[in-house]
């Protein structure tokens, strides 16, 4: 009886700490996907985005933004978004903290899919948006690097 007590209140034990397991993922797992929003200085951004598909590199293009004192605090979907080649490619979150984070994407299409990882380095006044593709060609991967570079350049215009 006294062990028959003991197995009940040991598997009671295991399923606690089951429980206590999957609480603990779950904050965890909650914590990265609503990490904290980054500050960048207001005013006008200058951002230069270049891309090599295999060994042929595409002109680098840039342009500007002005972002607003209203406007200087952005999520990590913020610059998901601005990596994303095209609106339909998915984000998974893996890494963040004050100043960089981390995720995969992918991305289908008709004329092959696009994933892989992504690093995206921030401060106050300058971010860098790296990722490491490869577009799948009939099951041969094909290496896509895309690099964008941003820098606070001063005053909005």
């Amino acid at each position: 009886y006294i062990f028959e007590e003991m197995v009940v209140l040991g598997s009671n034990m295991n399923f606690c700490a089951k429980l206590l397991s999957i609480a603990c993922l779950s904050v965890a797992g909650a914590s990265l996907a609503h990490a904290a929003d980054f500050q960048l200085q207001p005013g006008q951004w200058e951002i230069t985005e270049g891309m090599s598909l295999s060994a042929n590199a595409t002109p680098s293009q840039t342009r500007s933004i002005c972002i607003t004192a209203n406007e200087n605090l952005v999520s990590e979907n913020w610059f998901i978004d601005l990596a994303k080649p095209n609106a339909g490619c998915a984000s998974d979150l893996t890494s963040v903290n004050a100043s960089q984070l981390q995720f995969s994407l992918n991305c289908p299409s008709r004329n092959g899919d696009i994933e892989g990882p992504v690093n995206v380095n921030v401060s106050a006044s300058e971010f860098t948006i790296s990722s490491d593709l490869a577009l799948q060609l009939g099951g041969h991967p094909l290496p896509m690097h895309r690099q964008l570079t941003a820098r606070n350049v001063g005053q909005c215009r």
